[in-house]
């Protein structure tokens, strides 16, 4: 079943790993969870040791038909990774052959619901790195990054030989992608996009730990401004791929989530938040990946991997495991009511006609101590507003970026829209809380048709997006 991907660029996918049945993974009961999310697709690997396990004899297991059958069954959409080695290769990374497995499967697949190919999954975490060596960002002289290009390039290549109309991404890393473009640009010339793994680490769905100062000094590289803003990596992605290939390359966002363990006893690579932080900090980083114009971009993870509450890998999921029953998370509803409220007809507005207007903070002067300590590195914490068009209607989402704190009430700000057509908010909505909020107008003046002011007050400006839907009057 061929699927529109116009369509599937606006849908929100979650990561799944129905290889992984004896640890919950299981296709028939995690669908419909997936259906009632409202998700429109899933990211999941068929690796290529799984579908060649004799030299030139290909066969996806049926355990991986199974679920793609479903999962097209289900009108879902699919992002497939092509990832990692064969040991019946005297070198598991051989590129030809790796290149035979992706042509393999393009033409195996090509009537099935693809949204992407999407070449290797990390290559300094899985493989590359470590068999070939050189420096983790790719700059200077790094084996490593040169085998990995020319694995995806002849990929791409045999990907596009068996599939014409097929989109071929490749995941090298955030600082790694700008080394391979300048370095290797032949690599991509079947390439259409790049799928990057924005997660925050430790910090807010806003900032990433790249781009500026030192960062950029180790990393060889600036892959993202000085305020290590999220959107920055996406804009800094668009400009380089013009630059150095001459195209502008899709945006894609395979992997980004917030565990939910406790670190005390064993402290991960990720920050351990609790389930409120985890649903705000998800819903924000949806919204930030259509601002940043990425494509079907995917939520790691749909279900936690295990129920080790100390493990920082088991607790990324939007439900629980299966051990729990598949219990929902804050976040999971949080995700679910924000794909409602989006829908899939809406435009990016880049300058929104609305700004929003906070009451003066004066009152912390000469009571510093009532300050919370600054982190530097984190630029972005202040109100944030995006602006949706959807259809004749509006759609704004309103927040305070930066950490949590709740300890006390969130600032109630207004939105201010000078000379507005004839429209009014029609509904606001509490994103994470679900709670529907009064529509508080200040009288407006008027002009003929339109307002010379439009103003909505007492809004709530908070660590939770409050989702305001414009109508006509």
């Amino acid at each position: 079943m061929k699927i529109n991907k116009k369509n599937m660029e606006k849908s929100v996918g979650v990561c799944t790993h129905f290889e992984s049945c004896e640890l919950g993974w299981k296709v028939d009961k995690l669908l419909p969870v997936i259906k009632d999310l409202g998700a429109g697709h899933v990211r999941q690997e068929i690796k290529w040791e799984w579908v060649e396990r004799q030299k030139g004899v290909y066969e996806i297991p049926a355990l991986s038909m199974d679920w793609v059958d479903k999962v097209t069954d289900a009108g879902l959409g699919i992002i497939l990774i092509l990832d990692y080695g064969n040991p019946i290769y005297e070198n598991p990374l051989d590129a030809d052959g790796f290149a035979d497995y992706a042509g393999f499967m393009a033409e195996r697949l090509k009537d099935y619901p693809i949204i992407a190919y999407e070449i290797w999954n990390e290559p300094t975490n899985f493989f590359f790195f470590e068999q070939y060596g050189g420096t983790w960002s790719g700059k200077e002289t790094s084996l490593w990054l040169e085998k990995f290009s020319e694995l995806i390039s002849k990929s791409a290549q045999a990907i596009r030989k068996s599939d014409p109309t097929a989109t071929i991404i490749t995941n090298p890393g955030e600082p790694q992608f700008f080394h391979l473009a300048e370095k290797y640009p032949e690599a991509f010339s079947e390439i259409d996009g790049v799928s990057h793994h924005p997660y925050p680490v430790m910090l807010p769905p806003e900032s990433q730990p790249l781009g500026g100062g030192q960062i950029s000094v180790d990393d060889g590289v600036v892959s993202a401004d000085d305020n290590h803003s999220f959107i920055s990596l996406f804009d800094y992605t668009l400009s380089h791929g013009k630059q150095h290939l001459g195209k502008e390359l899709k945006l894609f966002s395979t992997e980004f989530g917030f565990s939910n363990y406790n670190p005390t006893l064993k402290p991960g690579w990720a920050a351990g938040y609790n389930e409120f932080t985890q649903a705000c900090f998800m819903s924000r980083a949806v919204i930030l990946n259509f601002v940043a114009g990425v494509k079907s971009p995917c939520i790691y993870n749909l279900m936690d991997d295990g129920i080790d509450r100390d493990e920082c890998e088991d607790n990324f999921g939007l439900v629980r495991n299966e051990k729990l029953n598949y219990e929902p998370k804050p976040v999971y509803e949080a995700v679910k009511r924000l794909i409602r409220i989006l829908g899939n007809d809406w435009e990016f507005v880049t300058d929104p006609p609305v700004k929003l207007d906070l009451p003066d903070q004066q009152f912390y002067r000469g009571l510093h101590w009532r300050k919370m300590a600054e982190e530097p590195f984190i630029k972005i914490d202040g109100p944030l507003l995006y602006w949706f068009k959807k259809g004749e209607k509006y759609l704004c989402f309103i927040w305070k970026a930066g950490r949590i704190n709740g300890e006390s009430h969130p600032l109630l700000g207004r939105v201010v829209w000078e000379h507005a057509p004839a429209v009014k908010p029609v509904q606001i909505q509490d994103v994470v809380s679900g709670e529907t909020l009064p529509v508080c107008i200040e009288t407006p003046r008027r002009m003929g048709q339109y307002s010379m002011r439009l103003i909505v007050k007492d809004l709530p400006v908070g660590p939770a997006p409050i989702a305001i839907l414009w109508g006509k009057e």
